[in-house]
């Protein structure tokens, strides 16, 4: 935790120096205030008035210097906190992406969305309140060394009675941090339950659960609630605190000071003075609590953030990677016994669906632990000795869930090529490529509806569009990588017969020549795959074309005719895109 709190603050090094800086300007003014005051009404109530002025003068100054200190401060304090609010975030989503099906076994999603929303923001914080902090030090330190010059027991007394104030407010914000952090727990755990409610609308409507759901929400919000209010009452005392303990010890220093003057070893100025540094220590007193809590909330914060950074990405570079095969090499899955020939469109099929997409997904490489136990050779080699880069720019898996991400519908769809979102609307070539991939998944249609077409604006998660809408996209999308292996997972189980029949066709043409797997048992994708590898719970029993599959009388002929005779009835469009 500390080596990456220094390794953040590495990264800002002159912006934090420049806010140390100026606090420590912006405390130091404010705390030669009482003594400039306090020689002004010396001089002013002496018998030379003449040497009023430059007191004058002095004090306008130091408000001059305070003013300009404090806005540089702030600039500096709120352009940190942003910035490594920021940085820790984009941190978190690279990790996030990159750790990709880890991350989400590890942690819940409600968990994830409360680090990213409410923790870096307390992180932020801390590097905020940190000038602050070192000029209030500082500050502290000058106003006892100044004051010891009228009174050594004066100086001591301040010096000593600063940090006393503040470790009596300490006291209460260790029980603090505490009901916070049980409160970010039982905030994520809603967030989790809210999230899983979106994912899910659905399915709660189809099987009448929404009663049941609001109720769950209900009793999980009041134990935010709850957990809120027992913040807000230890909050309230260290509130209370705040004032009365820099109070009694304002009253204290004045009291000494007057005692001082009445024996004459002070003068009414000293008594000023000392009135208005008593008055300006409560705020080193209340910086510096506040900065306990900030940074007691700051560590919770960073904890979990450094617990999800801990997550070990379920695919990663291999210690002594090996270079990745030529063009046009093969595949192979030690696990199942299937070979992808180069250039080929492979159709996989199997009595349990799952069982051929755990295949396909193997050849993605998204878990490397379970790589090693079903390897998948790659031109010979496991491609878990290759770096991920290669596989990910050369082996593309497009998911049986499709999913559309807010945004221009044209960055969404051709997100390998365009980097520059603003020049699509010039770039030709690229448009040119996205409209036919479009067609290609048959989806023109779609866009032409579309207000704007390639340009409209999608809503999260794609929500305005049909599920067979959606699923046209996603195919859209993956034809638009032009990959060396495209490998398809059912991306045609939510179209009907129809549209599935032109997907079929144009995807043969658009893929003829180079290496793609469909996962499918309709009929119309597999008439078109040049071969099919017929499974039975994921091992091959059988490979061949489509009519020769079903005119064999052995095992896996048979095995073959009752899983194609099995594919479900595709339904009108309408229907299938609800």
């Amino acid at each position: 935790m500390t080596g990456f709190l220094l390794w953040l603050a590495g990264r800002q090094k002159a912006l934090l120096a420049a806010g140390v800086l100026y606090g420590v300007v912006w405390m130091l003014a404010q705390s030669v205030w009482p003594l400039l005051l306090g020689r002004a009404i010396d001089a002013g109530t002496s018998e030379r008035g003449g040497d009023l002025l430059p007191w004058l003068l002095a004090l306008l100054t130091a408000v001059l210097v305070q003013v300009g200190a404090g806005v540089m401060r702030h600039r500096t304090a709120v352009t940190s906190r942003l910035r490594s609010s920021l940085t820790v975030a984009r941190l978190l989503g690279h990790h996030a992406a990159d750790t990709g099906r880890a991350i989400t076994a590890d942690k819940t999603t409600g968990e994830i969305v409360a680090t990213v929303s409410a923790d870096v923001n307390r992180l932020g914080a801390m590097f905020d309140i940190l000038p602050r902090l070192v000029g209030s030090v500082v500050a502290w330190l000058v106003v006892a060394g100044i004051l010891a010059t009228v009174s050594l027991e004066l100086g001591l007394l301040v010096l000593l009675g600063v940090p006393a104030a503040s470790a009596l407010l300490a006291i209460l914000v260790r029980p603090l941090a505490r009901r916070q952090l049980e409160q970010r727990a039982t905030f994520g755990r809603l967030a989790t339950l809210g999230a899983d409610a979106v994912a899910g609308l659905r399915v709660l409507r189809g099987v009448g659960g929404e009663d049941e759901f609001v109720a769950r929400y209900a009793a999980r919000s009041q134990e935010v609630r709850h957990a809120g209010v027992r913040v807000a009452r230890v909050a309230s005392l260290l509130d209370a605190a705040q004032v009365l303990i820099p109070g009694l010890f304002l009253a204290a220093v004045v009291l000494y000071g007057a005692q001082l003057v009445l024996a004459g070893r002070a003068t009414p100025g000293d008594l000023v003075a000392l009135h208005g540094y008593a008055a300006f220590l409560v705020l080193p007193i209340r910086t510096a609590v506040e900065s306990l809590g900030v940074f007691s909330r700051g560590i919770v914060g960073v904890r979990r953030i450094t617990a999800v950074l801990a997550v070990e990405p379920a695919v990663k570079d291999p210690a002594a990677p090996v270079p990745p095969p030529p063009p046009g090499s093969g595949l192979h899955d030690v696990a199942s016994g299937v070979t992808i020939e180069p250039g080929l469109l492979t159709a996989l099929v199997d009595e349990d669906p799952d069982a051929a997409a755990e295949v396909a997904t193997r050849l993605g490489r998204f878990d490397d632990l379970a790589s090693a136990e079903a390897p998948v050779l790659w031109g010979g080699e496991p491609h878990t000795s290759v770096p991920v880069h290669a596989v990910r720019k050369r082996i593309v898996v497009n998911d049986a869930v499709p999913h559309l991400f807010s945004g221009r519908l044209i960055d969404g769809l051709d997100v390998t090529r365009i980097r520059e979102p603003e020049k699509a609307s010039t770039d030709t070539g690229a448009i040119r490529r996205v409209e036919g991939a479009v067609s290609t998944a048959a989806a023109a249609e779609t866009i032409a509806n579309l207000p704007q077409g390639l340009y409209e604006p999608i809503p999260e998660r794609g929500r305005s569009f049909s599920g067979g809408e959606r699923q046209r996209l996603s195919l859209a999308r993956a034809l638009l990588t032009e990959a060396e292996v495209l490998v398809l997972i059912e991306p045609t189980s939510a179209v009907d017969s129809r549209t599935e029949e032109r997907i079929a066709e144009r995807l043969a043409e658009a893929r003829s020549g180079r290496t793609t797997v469909v996962v499918s048992a309709s009929p119309l994708l597999l008439q078109k795959a040049q071969t099919v590898a017929v499974l039975s719970k994921g091992h091959l029993v059988a490979t061949g074309r489509h009519e020769e599959l079903l005119r064999r009388t052995d095992r896996a002929g048979r095995l073959y005719r009752s899983i194609v005779t099995r594919a479900p009835e595709r339904r009108d469009d309408a229907a299938a895109d609800r």
